[in-house]
This record gives C-alpha cells, structure tokens and sequence, in this order.
C-alpha cells in the first residue's frame, strides 16, 4: 500500500512539475510562494496574490473557447429566451437586453463572455484530473445530463437531492467519499422554483460551482454564472456540447504534458 501512496504521489509532483513548465515568472526576484504578510493582505486584496499565481491560471481563455462559442449558434439555441418579465429576479437584470411580448430576453455577448469563462475553468478541472459533477433537476432534460456526463467520464445527479449528499457523507454512506473538484448546475432551481440545495451545500463545502442561470432565478453563491436559458432541450443540448468540448480539451492538455509534448 505504501509503494502504491509513493508512486501516486511522484506522478503527481511529475505532472505538476510539467504544469509549472509553462509557466513564465513574472519576476526573478519573485519568490514561489507568498509570506505571511502578503497572504493576510491577500484576504482582503486578493490582486496581491496575482503574482504567485500560474500563469497558465492567469490566461482569460488558455483552451481559446473565445473561438469555439458564436453568438448565432447560442441565438438558434434559444439561449436568449427568459421567462416572462413579472418573475425576473433583481439580480439578473443586468445580464438582460430587454423583453419581447413580455419575456425577458438575454444579452447574448454578455452570456456569451461568461460562458468562455466557465468553459475555461471546467477545462482547467478537468486537465488537473479533477472530478465534476452535472447536476439537474428538469425533469425534461434529465438523462442528456447523465448521458452527457457519462460521456465524458464524469459524473451526474439528476434525482432528487437528498439533504447532506456533500455535507454529511460519513452519516449518510458509512464511510469519507472524495467530493467533486466541481459541480455544474444546468438548472439551478428545483420543480417547487426553490434554489437548488446542493448549491449551498457546495458553498459550505468550498466546492466551485457552475450555473446556468435564467431570468427567474437566483445567482447567490454560483462561482460561475452563465445567463441563459436553462428551458428548453435546444439551449440544455447547445450548452452539454460546450461543457464536453472543455472537459475533453482539459483531458487533451492533461494527456499531452503526462507524455512531454
């Protein structure tokens, strides 16, 4: 068991310190890790913290999704369509372009911006070989969401969310489980129009999250926000083709710096 543990962990350091070969120094005098000081200034000044950061995290769009999402495409998808003006939430406006007949309509550019960004990160999960979890509660898009996960090699939920799933597992399993590096909410509401429990759990948890967010819904404690219409098939089948093409980039990349290419 001990040979198992120490070769686990010199892959590992092997593959990090591939990692850190694509990293570019900001500056010689830099040390590799920040001193107390700057870490307690960090807390409240997280810019600070910036330079001891990897570069390949400091890219807007390492994996270049800037490329890959078009404006038309996510238009056909029906990615703009909201839910009719009286249940907008507050906190959604300013993703909003305006309405049509009383239905809220998105700002594709402003979706289609944060939509690369949690494409990037999904992708950086994944070349870290980080475990993510597709979570869903329509019932109307719900074994796309499995299918889509088990694609990929990852993993989904799409039943009903049992209270304490990430934040009790030892009382409701019997043993520790590893939790998800991420979790990727495509509804972020239930059937009853509550925020999805595992949400806040994941926060409790630390877990990064990503959301797609509609008109109606409520963005508190999501990492990663994407507005959009999370309705129909069309807009759930246009985004799970998105959210698989970062994950299988991220494996790419991972695959490609384990053999020194």
């Amino acid at each position: 068991m001990r040979r198992v543990v120490t070769t686990a962990i010199r892959a590992e350091r092997a593959f990090s310190s591939r990692i850190s070969a694509l990293q570019k120094p900001t500056s010689s005098s830099s040390p590799l890790t920040p001193d107390r000081a700057t870490l307690e200034k960090g807390t409240v000044q997280p810019t600070v913290l910036k330079p001891f950061v990897s570069a390949s995290l400091q890219h807007e769009d390492l994996f270049n999704f800037e490329k890959l999402v078009h404006v038309d495409e996510m238009f056909k998808a029906r990615l703009h369509y909201g839910h009719k003006v009286g249940t907008v939430n507050d906190n959604m406006k300013w993703a909003l372009y305006g309405e049509r007949l009383g239905v809220c309509i998105f700002d594709l550019d402003i979706t289609k911006k944060y939509l690369v960004r949690a494409l990037n990160f999904v992708a950086h999960v994944a070349m870290r070989g980080g475990m993510i979890m597709f979570v869903t509660s329509n019932r109307d898009t719900m074994f796309d969401v499995e299918n889509a996960a088990e694609e990929v090699g990852q993993y989904s939920h799409v039943r009903k969310w049992q209270s304490g799933t990430l934040t009790n597992t030892r009382q409701l399993l019997g043993a520790s489980v590893r939790l998800p590096d991420a979790v990727c909410f495509f509804s972020t509401l239930t059937s009853l129009g509550e925020n999805h429990p595992a949400i806040v759990e994941a926060a409790k948890m630390a877990i990064p999250t990503i959301g797609v967010v509609d008109s109606n819904s409520d963005p508190a404690y999501l990492t990663y926000l994407v507005p959009a219409n999370d309705d129909t098939p069309q807009s759930i089948e246009y985004l799970l083709r998105m959210f698989k093409e970062a994950v299988r980039k991220g494996h790419e990349e991972r695959i490609r710096l384990q053999q020194g290419k």
